[in-house]
């Protein structure tokens, strides 16, 4: 990961959102925005290989990739949920923050279900 480019970036972006605070304060969210896609591109790019170094691994150990590819759709959704809401709090908007954050739980749990009945009927047929 380019962990220097990155802080430069985000030091960057929280010194423009400051300076631009004094002035236009609606210039100061948008940088935040725009600072902050950035990083998370950048991040999620530095993320490729080594998630399909680990994709690959589970499939030639024969292991099932759904729970894998529900795994990973998870996880980007928290940290796309983490950043709204971060970005929401910022622009001092806690109550939409909150909601962000419950849609995202929601949005988790909707992926998560068919995982978790398919769980609960392998628990059912054990016990049967």
């Amino acid at each position: 990961m380019e962990l220097l480019r990155i802080l430069a970036i985000c030091l960057l972006t929280a010194t423009l959102a400051v300076v631009f605070k004094q002035y236009k304060g609606e210039y100061a969210l948008f940088t935040v925005l725009a600072g902050g896609v950035a990083v998370l591109l950048m991040v999620f790019y530095s993320l490729l290989a080594p998630l399909e170094t680990l994709q690959n691994a589970i499939a030639r150990y024969g292991v099932d990739t759904g729970v894998f590819s529900v795994a990973l759709k998870a996880l980007g959704i928290g940290y796309i949920t983490e950043f709204i809401a971060n970005a929401c709090r910022d622009s001092g908007q806690t109550s939409m923050a909150a909601k962000a954050e419950l849609a995202g739980k929601c949005a988790i749990f909707l992926l998560v279900l068919p995982l978790m009945l398919s769980v609960l009927e392998l628990a059912v047929g054990l016990i049967q």
